[in-house]
């Protein structure tokens, strides 16, 4: 039986200057110094299953909350700060309670180029996929 392809990624990158981002000081002088571990977790939930974009349900503040050791409503806070200052796309946390970001999307088919195939759901797509699909794949163009 064959191996089942995995699509999210073990590690993600975390720019060093993350806690300097206008958008993360917004939110953390609004939900307090406990927004970090919950977008932290958030992010890791975005890229460990889908890579890209997280569907946001009923069941995930608790599990957010539950993770990091905080209660719903800050999760349910912070998230809703995050939509609002632009960290999460607005209009894709509207229509489909989907969280992701251009950003999001960048860094996660940039990781992937090497695969060989990389599912995505077009109705969440914020960025031109076409970039990602034109690149040179280095296991099937060997050169000797």
């Amino acid at each position: 039986m064959a191996r089942p392809i995995k699509q999210g990624l073990d590690y993600f990158p975390l720019d060093v200057g993350f806690l300097q981002d206008v958008k993360i000081r917004r939110i953390i002088r609004a939900c307090g110094i406990q927004s970090i571990p919950i977008l932290i977790s958030l992010l890791s939930n975005i890229y460990r299953n889908d890579g890209y974009y997280l569907l946001w349900d009923s069941d995930m503040p608790f599990l957010i909350a539950d993770e990091v050791g905080v209660s719903e409503g800050a999760v349910v806070e912070t998230v809703e700060k995050a939509v609002q200052v632009d960290f999460f796309n607005a209009n894709m946390y509207k229509k489909y309670s989907v969280l992701t970001s251009v950003g999001i999307q960048k860094r996660f088919f940039d990781a992937v180029t090497r695969r060989s195939i990389v599912r995505y759901d077009a109705r969440f797509m914020l960025i031109n996929i076409n970039v990602y699909n034109n690149s040179v794949n280095v296991y099937n163009n060997p050169v000797n």
